[in-house]
This record gives C-alpha cells, structure tokens and sequence, in this order.
C-alpha cells in the first residue's frame, strides 16, 4: 500500500485539532505516517489519537512558528510523499488516496492541490473556494496562491531540492514554499472537493502585512518562476507590482482574503 506522511503543526490543542487528527487517520487506500509538530503546546497523552501507531509526535517546548514545525515534521517523515493538513482543517477519506495515485501517474508534477470547502466553527459546509483545477495550474500561480496549503501533497524529494520552507518567514511561507515548487515541475489541482477548510477569526492570513521579508521573497520567487515559464521581464514586473497592491488593498480591507472570495 502507498505511503504517505501528514504534518500538522499545532499551537493548541483542542476539538478542532482532534476532528484534524482523526480526519487524517481515517484516510483509506494509504499507509498513513502522520507528524503534529505541538509548537510551544505541551502533548496531552489523554488524548487517544497520541497512542495510535501511526502517530509521531515532535515537540518544540517553546513556540519557533508553523514554518519551523513544517520543518521539524518533514525530518521524520517516512514517505516520500509528503502531505499537509492545518490544525483546524479536515482532510476527506480519499484525500491523500487520490493525490498519491495522480503523481504516481504523472512522474513530471512535483505537487498536487485539490478543490477546498469552506466550513464554518462546527464544520457545516458553507461555500467552495474558487480555485483553479487542471495538470498544470502554475500559470494561476503567477497571479496568487491557488493552492491552499491545507490541501498540498508534494514529492520530498523536490522539496529538499528547494531546501524546503523558508525558516526566516513568519507569513506566507506556504505561497513562497509553492512557488519554489513550481519551478522544478507542473503543479495540479485535482478537480475534487478533497479537503475542508476552516473559516473562522483567528486566521492568521487575515494578519499578513503587505510589506516585509516575506513580501520581498515572495516577488523574487515569482520572478524566477516567471523566467523558468519563459515570460517576458516586462511582464513580471508589472505582475508584481499589480501583486504588491493587492497585497496591501487586502490587508487595509479594501478588498476581501482570498479564503473568504
């Protein structure tokens, strides 16, 4: 049976994260290795899903950011085939069965993403985010992010390629991480509603200043993903530019977040 790691960071712990768990844990059609990195959060050995076998736990005794516990948790993965899943987000049955299948079958793509339902504080569906689907979606990614963290497998071995996350970025370092990505290979979005994603006041993308490190690493990625598809250096510029002031109509509430549109 096909392997594939899970990490999921967390700084709590608490029903969501238990719902996240067991989502994960019940996924058909894989050998499932899941890590939860608890960031500055003490385990809770009470809870059962801490003494399932396929369950790694990695503890930071002080909180080092979700960038450094996606790192702590892909030094243990066993796969090479490596998903993510957010503390408060669910992964669908067949989630990791079908991504696995899809870059088995397509040795070029280096990640896949998936069609992702907003869920409200109780889980209730309430609407699909609009994001695009195909083989190759790394033309959206030149615009924003159109692969939601939550629903990401990759292949270790590009990731390490790229020396995986940026551990200097506090935000966006899922954007930054994916268009690293893009440029060793396609990116697909499979056309399924595979994962469930949590809309609720505390998201931290709602927090994402518009100017900063992790700003200016993300115009370099898409520059480089940019010369790699062979775009024009005009164009690029102009793109990012445009990008840039989204970045700050969003952050100033002139435009809504991308989970919320």
């Amino acid at each position: 049976m096909r392997g594939v790691s899970v990490v999921i960071p967390t700084v709590r712990l608490d029903k969501w994260l238990d719902e996240a768990v067991e989502s994960i844990l019940g996924s058909t059609g894989v050998e499932v290795d899941l890590i939860v990195v608890h960031d500055g959060v003490e385990p809770d050995r009470s809870r059962p899903w801490t003494n399932d076998a396929r369950v790694q736990i990695v503890h930071h005794p002080v909180r080092l950011g979700q960038t450094k516990g996606m790192e702590s948790g892909l030094a243990q993965a066993r796969f090479d085939l490596v998903a993510r899943l957010d503390a408060d987000d669910l992964s669908s049955p067949n989630r990791l069965h079908e991504q696995a299948a899809y870059l088995d079958a397509h040795p070029e793509t280096v990640a896949t993403g998936t069609r992702v339902m907003r869920i409200d504080n109780v889980g209730r569906d309430q609407r699909e985010m609009v994001m695009p689907t195909g083989e190759d979606i790394r033309s959206k990614l030149l615009f924003e992010n159109v692969v939601p963290h939550s629903s990401l497998m990759f292949r270790r071995e590009t990731s390490d390629a790229v020396n995986g996350y940026n551990q200097a970025l506090m935000q966006m370092e899922d954007y930054d991480f994916i268009l690293r990505l893009a440029t060793r290979g396609p990116i697909a979005n499979l056309d399924k509603v595979l994962t469930r994603y949590r809309v609720h006041p505390a998201q931290t993308s709602r927090g994402a200043a518009p100017w900063g490190l992790h700003i200016r690493s993300v115009m370099a990625d898409r520059v480089e993903l940019r010369r790699v598809m062979k775009e024009p250096r005009l164009a690029s510029a102009v793109k990012n530019l445009v990008w840039g002031a989204v970045q700050y109509a969003r952050y100033f509430g002139v435009i809504r977040p991308g989970y919320e549109r």
